[in-house]
């Protein structure tokens, strides 16, 4: 039924793009490339149905690839955060849980990537979105540490953007703020974000602000 939340990862001059694809078939994470966004390579489904929101890490990590993903199943409600590993961005394992909702928090319904993370100097730093009990869809972050992406070193405890303007409140889907791609530039961190899923948003704040505001686990 089409090609939804798009993340771009860049690595060694290739764009790996990694999106929703939704059909009769279920939900599930598909993989393309392009050098020049001319020309496509199509590389298929590189996680299993229903699972969504997957974001690759720019480069390997001692030896390996990292994804954020998450699986969900009717066998279990839970929508919770996971990590796997690659050698090749294609055939992915051991996958763990990496972050649950939080517990009468903002975040409490459902959690699940945002912007591919990036690098800091304290560790990877994950932009994500998390749904409360009332459906309300707002952005936190969390801080991965740098050489074991597989431990959350601190997240958010409040969150750092929630829908207030009248195009984040009313739209197709109201009270959403939903990111896919953040860009750090010189001292700020640029968050493009969809609003209400009908428009598209920037909120820019700083690397330095966000890690500040993280509680450590």
């Amino acid at each position: 039924f089409g090609l939804e939340d798009p993340r771009i990862t860049l690595i060694d001059g290739v764009y790996y793009i990694h999106y929703v694809a939704v059909c009769a078939a279920g939900v599930t994470t598909y993989l393309i490339s392009t050098v020049d966004f001319n020309t496509y390579k199509r590389h298929g489904v590189i996680f299993c149905p229903d699972n969504k929101d997957a974001a690759i890490f720019s480069g390997k990590i001692n030896g390996s690839f990292y994804a954020l993903n998450r699986p969900s199943s009717l066998l279990s409600s839970k929508q919770q955060m996971w990590i796997a590993e690659s050698p090749d961005l294609i055939n992915w394992g051991n996958h763990r849980l990496l972050m649950a909702p939080g517990f009468g928090s903002w975040d409490e319904a459902k959690i699940g990537a945002g912007a591919v993370p990036f690098e800091t100097e304290k560790g990877w730093l994950e932009i994500y979105h998390g749904a409360d009990k009332d459906n309300r869809y707002c952005l936190g972050a969390m801080l991965l540490d740098g050489d074991d992406p597989g431990r959350v070193l601190a997240r958010s405890k409040e969150p750092l953007l929630v829908p207030k303007a009248p195009y984040e409140l009313t739209g197709l889907l109201g009270n959403v703020v939903f990111t896919c791609g953040a860009v750090v530039k010189d001292d700020e961190l640029l968050v493009y974000y969809g609003a209400a899923d009908s428009v598209t948003a920037l909120a820019v704040t700083s690397v330095d602000e966000v890690l500040k505001s993280l509680e450590a686990i």
